[in-house]
């Protein structure tokens, strides 16, 4: 398994700029890519574990965010810079059936991004998992549904900051499938049931994508 990371050209980085970490099996075809967004700046660490339980065939790419990001939440107008930079740093990487997974403030980025995909690239996601997250806008109306692919949501059975109910919100932001996974416990399922999860991104992957034959 390799790790690499994906930045601008040397001499151009600079501390706003959004880098990448891509996991992959060099002995395997990757036919698949998952894209994740973590929570915070700091939190990518469940994905790199979640990669040893990947299908060698399952390609991860981790969003790294600008140093200046350290929160799991931010006001509006800097969450729709950050969403600009993600796009502008993922669109190239859709060549191949993918899936968006955001965790907490990654999930409301990975929304952000799978909609302007759809939109202007008109490729979509396979599958777009939002985890411990309720949905935008979820007390009032979302208007109409601005995805077209699946929706997966993630929730913790006792999460006060993200409940069951108000995580479900999220099946009216697609016209696409919805299911609603629920966890045992207040937090961090995606550590104690990685392998759960991980049997969830495969179930979705594999049997609605299909493979590049090459």
């Amino acid at each position: 398994m390799t790790h690499e990371h994906s930045r601008p050209p040397a001499g151009e980085t600079t501390p706003d700029e959004v880098s990448l970490i891509q996991i992959r099996q060099p002995a395997a075809h990757s036919s698949y890519r998952m894209i994740c967004f973590p929570s915070s700046r700091n939190s990518p660490l469940c994905y790199l574990a979640m990669a040893e339980l990947l299908l060698p065939t399952v390609e991860l790419l981790i969003v790294q965010y600008p140093s200046s990001i350290s929160e799991e939440d931010l006001d509006p107008e800097a969450g729709s810079v950050l969403a600009d930079k993600v796009f502008e740093a993922v669109r190239g990487w859709a060549d191949r059936p993918f899936a968006l997974f955001g965790h907490r403030l990654g999930a409301e980025l990975a929304y952000a991004v799978g909609c302007r995909l759809e939109r202007e690239t008109y490729t979509a996601p396979l599958t777009l998992f939002v985890s411990g997250r309720t949905a935008p806008g979820h007390r009032g109306s979302l208007g109409p549904p601005q995805l077209d692919c699946r929706v997966v949501a993630l929730a913790a059975r006792h999460d006060p900051r993200a409940t069951p109910a108000a995580v479900g919100s999220w099946r009216r932001s697609t016209s696409g499938g919805f299911d609603l996974e629920v966890f045992p416990g207040a937090q961090g399922y995606l550590r104690t049931y990685r392998r759960e999860v991980v049997n969830i991104v495969h179930d979705q992957l594999i049997s609605l994508g299909e493979a590049d034959p090459d």
